[in-house]
Order: C-alpha cells, then structure tokens, then sequence
C-alpha cells in the first residue's frame, strides 16, 4: 500500500500557484489526471507546464469563482474530460485585514463567496460525480488554523474558514453512505505570495518592520520551522490514497505546532 494516485482523476481549485499548484504538481507525480484550476489560463500556465514537465497529464480548467454559471460549466466541461472525478480539491482562497467598523459589506461578501460559497458550489457542481467514485472518491478542503483565531482584523477570513470546517463534516456524513471520504486540511502559515502579502498589510498597519514580521511570526511554531507548500500537498496527497481510506470528517492541521500570537494561515489563491 503506497500513495499512488494512478488512475484518479483530480479537480484543484485555486491551483495556479502557492499551495494549489503545490498539490495539483505533487497528485499529477502520483499518476493522477488533473484539471488545473484558475481564473484564465495565464494563471495555470506555469502549473500546467510544470506537471507535463514531469510526464504528467493536466487539463485546463478555467473559472471565475464569483460566477455560479461559469463553476457550473467549469465542472461539466472537466468531467467530461476527465471521464468522472476520484479527488476534488477545494483550495482556492482570498483574505482582507480589516476590523468590522472599517470592513465594508462587499469585502466580508467577497471572502465569504469565495472561501465557502464557492467550495460549495464546486462540490455541488460535482457530486454526482463523486457518488459515481465512490470509495475511490476523496473531498479536500484547505482549511487554516484561522478558523479558531481570536486575531483583530481577521473576523471575516476566520469566519469562512470556521464554516468550512462546518460544512465539511455535514458532507462527510452525506458522502459517506457512498464510501467517499471528506477532509479539511487546516495549514498555518505556508511560505507564499499571500502569505508575503499578509505579512506587508500586517507590518505596515502596525508600523514595523518587514522582513523583521515576516521571519518571526513564520517561524512562529514549536519546530521554529518554515512551512513550505509541498507540506500541505503531501497530506492532500495522502488523504486522497489508500493509506488514506478510514479517514473522514476530519481537520488535520499541519503548521508545526501553533505558537499563541501566531494564529492566522496562508491557505490558497483564487
């Protein structure tokens, strides 16, 4: 028993870098069919080159997530290339830092529609797909450690991701008469563009330095260690093998043990 991926097929939402691209690279490695997700194809073109690179197969799946329609046919147009789905990976994400007099109704909308409408609308645009797996069928979720952060400025992340943890397990429950298996994986901070993006709102509203932030609250775990993203596509990639077969409606967090005041994550990209 390994975590050999041949023969699946994979759908990873928000893959065009960061942690998505991570996990679509690294499940394509493992010998699965992956659509690559991503807004247009100037977004994937680098995922894409990298898995044939490798000897991998990959097809394009392009579609902005605000748009209920355009997920739909996103979803119709990848299982009929892909022939069914065994894996989706529900990955893609945005964040504000904003406290809630100052936080506008459209940013709280926008990081809610993406962070869990989204995931929704992916997974409902699938299901049928999934049941068709069955047993060989996986649900991922890339989750953060934000969902149970009490960090100023971060109420709407953490509320998205909190709800998806939620909804997470009341899937668990529906897929799991059919032998699918559904999971969060919560990161803490990955060393990304979003998590640097982060990291410059963050020390520029508190008036510090940089790279000073940067190193200290990344490293900011028990191991003092610098999460990478192939750390989160190797748990993607386990829970969606045969090693992964008995686990469901689970949070797995992988931030190398969260230190207080080190609490918000980098989880995707749209």
């Amino acid at each position: 028993m390994d975590t050999s991926l041949n023969g699946k097929r994979a759908l990873i939402t928000g893959a065009g870098d960061g942690i998505g691209r991570e996990i679509a690279v690294a499940m394509a490695r493992e010998g699965a069919t992956v659509a690559v997700h991503g807004r247009s194809l100037v977004r994937i073109e680098s995922t894409l080159a990298a898995i044939k690179a490798e000897g991998g197969t990959a097809i394009p799946a392009l579609a902005d997530l605000v748009d209920e329609d355009a997920i739909a046919t996103m979803c119709e147009d990848a299982l009929s290339s892909l022939g069914g789905l065994d894996v989706l990976v529900n990955n893609a994400g945005i964040y504000a830092i904003d406290d809630t007099p100052t936080m506008t109704p459209e940013t709280w909308k926008s990081i809610l529609n993406i962070n869990l409408t989204a995931p929704f609308l992916v997974t409902r645009a699938v299901y049928s797909a999934l049941i068709d797996s069955g047993s060989d069928a996986s649900v991922i979720f890339i989750s953060s450690i934000a969902a149970d952060a009490h960090t100023n400025g971060w109420g709407a992340y953490a509320a998205s991701k909190n709800g998806l943890n939620a909804y997470m397990h009341c899937l668990a429950d529906e897929l799991g008469a059919h032998g699918a298996r559904v999971n969060c994986i919560a990161p803490g901070w990955v060393e990304t563009k979003m998590a640097q993006e982060a990291h410059k709102d963050m020390a520029a509203a508190a008036g510090v330095d940089y790279d000073e932030a940067y190193n200290l609250n990344m490293r900011g775990n028990m191991l003092s260690a610098l999460l990478t993203p192939d750390s989160i596509s190797d748990m993607a990639v386990f829970l969606a093998s045969e090693r992964g077969r008995f686990i469901t409606a689970q949070t797995l967090t992988v931030c190398g043990g969260n230190l207080p005041g080190s609490q918000i994550d980098d989880s995707g990209d749209d």
